[in-house]
């Protein structure tokens, strides 16, 4: 009746086995999971600052009133900046709204492995929409300064150089900062940890617990 003693254990042994697997991928799918709420808080920050940018941009584009004996190259490049800075601060709302939203379904609701894929296509958008977001901000400061020369008359020369120290500042205190926050390429720690082979290196979040024999 039953089993034979040594088909039952051979049955325990392949359910430790599984539970052993299963225990170290959800260890390891934890740790990706971190890294993945990392990128998505930072690109929902980005969409926060971009949203703010595209507002300011929208007010200075419809609000300003241009003197009927300005240049026309003047208000010309000022409307072009204005809605430079727009248009780039929009893409970079959308850009990374979408990402989070489509970056969590992926990791949720796609097959094995999607955890992985998420987090790396976050993280390889990240320095493009960064640097959009960065141009956008720029446009805005060159349409304050181009704005100054339209409305504020002799204050103009003032207040683009405020405008322009500002934008300097934040210049080199970002690539300062930068340059203090750096980690080194080699020295980055994700959330992939993987197990060296004679063969080949194995990524433990990638284990398939049911094919353990």
């Amino acid at each position: 009746f039953g089993k034979p003693p040594l088909r039952r254990c051979r049955g325990m042994l392949q359910a430790d086995k599984q539970v052993l697997l299963a225990g170290v991928k959800r260890n390891a799918l934890e740790l990706r999971q971190k890294e993945l709420d990392f990128n998505v808080e930072r690109f929902t920050n980005l969409a926060t600052q971009a949203s703010v940018i595209a507002g300011f941009s929208f007010e200075s584009l419809v609000e300003l009133e241009v003197p009927e004996d300005t240049h026309w190259l003047l208000s010309s490049t000022y409307f072009v900046f204005g809605s430079a800075a727009m248009a780039m601060s929009l893409y970079c709302l959308v850009v990374s709204s979408f990402a989070c939203v489509f970056g969590h379904r992926l990791a949720l609701q796609g097959p094995h492995g999607s955890l992985e894929k998420a987090v790396t296509i976050m993280v390889s958008h990240r320095l493009h929409i960064f640097a959009v977001a960065g141009a956008s901000l720029l446009c805005l400061v060159l349409a304050a300064v181009l704005m100054a020369w339209i409305k504020m008359g002799p204050a103009a020369g003032v207040v683009s150089a405020i405008f322009l120290a500002f934008g300097g500042a934040v210049s080199y205190r970002m690539h300062l900062l930068l340059g203090l926050f750096q980690i080194p390429e080699s020295q980055v720690v994700t959330g992939a940890v993987q197990v060296n082979s004679p063969n080949a290196a194995i990524d433990l979040s990638r284990l398939n617990p049911g094919s353990a024999a």
